[in-house]
């Protein structure tokens, strides 16, 4: 047992991120991706949803209405089923789990998808009315990671919650220094991050289209 007058630590408000690979994208991926070309021929406009149309550019992306996993398709409902069950376990983590996957029950009121090339881009934004939020890369195109030459391609850039604004720079605060986190997409990967962090899709081009889908989630323990 540490004496009481050692030093101690603890962490506390921790920013957790999940991440998990879809085993059977390899397999569901084309038609999911033929659905939704589909799915996108019906819409009037390039921001379908209607939503913070001020936060997209105004070429190079599509986003569809935010009722897709409403949609009756085979290989979406596969995902959609995948989506909870990972959330279930998701949530449980961040809270200890003092509560098993099946005693949790996962609503995803909203999802819907993006389609971006030649600059498309979504400017940092929260989500709003939900707990935890997840992008999942349909199909991650010509996508790539930051490096000395500049950002990333495509990439989802988290920003830190933390105010560090005119924070001094001394090696006590050095920590505070990492205040962003690049994702770059990679096919078939699920990204799950609470919805209070603000992020970006950063601006795409590439040879094939970058397709990602998105949704919010909201989790509740089952009443017995």
């Amino acid at each position: 047992m540490a004496n009481e007058f050692d030093l101690g630590g603890k962490q506390s408000w921790p920013t957790m991120f999940f991440f998990r690979r879809w085993k059977d994208h390899p397999a569901e991926a084309p038609a999911i991706l033929e659905y939704l070309a589909e799915l996108r021929k019906g819409a009037k406009a390039n921001i379908a949803s209607g939503v913070a149309p001020v936060a997209k550019s105004m070429g190079g992306l599509f986003e569809s209405d935010f009722d897709l996993f409403k949609k009756d398709h085979p290989g979406l409902r596969k995902l959609v089923a995948w989506i909870e069950q990972t959330v279930k376990h998701a949530v449980c983590v961040a809270n200890g789990n003092r509560a098993k996957p099946d005693e949790v029950r996962v609503e995803i009121p909203d999802a819907w998808y993006h389609v971006s090339n030649v600059g498309g881009f979504h400017d940092a934004h929260y989500h709003n009315d939900c707990s935890w939020c997840g992008i999942f890369y349909l199909q991650a195109g010509d996508s790539h990671p930051s490096d000395n030459t500049g950002a990333g391609n495509g990439i989802s850039r988290f920003y830190s919650p933390l105010g560090t604004g005119a924070v001094l720079g001394d090696y006590g605060n050095s920590y505070l220094s990492n205040n962003r986190l690049d994702i770059t997409p990679i096919d078939g990967l699920l990204v799950l991050f609470p919805a209070f962090l603000l992020h970006s899709g950063l601006p795409y081009k590439g040879e094939r289209d970058r397709v990602v889908i998105a949704f919010n989630s909201r989790s509740y323990l089952v009443q017995a």
